[in-house]
């Protein structure tokens, strides 16, 4: 049976994407056949693969259409991927969504070593949804009053849920800012050894690989980021 996690945070612009296509492509240099699925209906992810404008996506899952599995796409990068929809934001509140484990049963169906789920940055009832179904949450975070909230928030949700917070991950970490420490030293009372140090360090790279469409790894496979998340991916083989 595929180890099935997920990235979250309620706050935006933490590095949830980019951590996810990052471990993805970790956890197949390493062996393993991963599958991506993006349930941000944003898109960021399946945007960054070039899947925008696949006809099935991940909205078939919930529609009753998940058993065709034209929905999984081939990507560049060495990973599949269950590309996100616009169609996914009607679900965000969908307070009459009565299956619960419409998620999982869909997912334990497909043959897969890995599978890590992107969400959006909010806790809304399709994440409340993702957070029941997972093995294992990790949490990247900005060193930020913001993003400190947001992770606080999805490990009191991961909570309610029986869950386990398997990691939190600082990201764009600036190791001069006075702030940042000050965060870093919250999440770890919080956290504990859970909390990855010294995490990920700002960088251009972020940015870069994705206007290119690629991954970190690939993109700058001897990069400082890309050996940190390769280092970070094989502490959870």
């Amino acid at each position: 049976m595929s180890r099935i996690f997920a990235l979250s945070n309620t706050a935006g612009g933490v590095g949830r994407t980019t951590s996810a296509l990052s471990m993805a492509v970790a956890f197949s240099e390493y062996g393993k056949k991963v599958l991506l699925v993006d349930l941000d209906p944003q898109g960021a992810l399946t945007f960054t693969l070039g899947k925008e404008n696949s006809r099935r996506s991940a909205y078939d899952i919930f529609s009753g259409r998940e058993r065709a599995l034209g929905m999984i796409h081939q990507t560049g990068e060495r990973v599949d991927l269950i590309p996100s929809s616009h169609k996914l934001s009607v679900l965000l509140n969908a307070k009459d969504m009565k299956n619960d484990q419409i998620l999982f049963n869909a997912l334990e169906k497909f043959e897969y070593d890995v599978i890590i789920i992107d969400t959006g940055a909010s806790m809304s009832r399709l994440n409340q949804l993702v957070l029941s179904t997972v093995d294992e949450i990790f949490i990247p975070t900005r060193l930020d009053l913001i993003a400190a909230r947001g992770a606080l928030e999805v490990a009191s949700a991961v909570e309610k849920y029986r869950g386990k917070v398997r990691a939190v991950l600082p990201t764009m970490v600036e190791s001069r800012s006075k702030h940042g420490q000050e965060m870093l030293t919250l999440l770890k009372e919080k956290f504990g050894k859970l909390v990855i140090e010294p995490g990920i360090p700002k960088s251009p790279l972020f940015f870069d690989a994705a206007v290119a469409g690629a991954s970190l790894l690939n993109y700058r496979k001897a990069s400082e980021i890309s050996g940190l998340y390769r280092e970070i991916t094989y502490d959870f083989l």
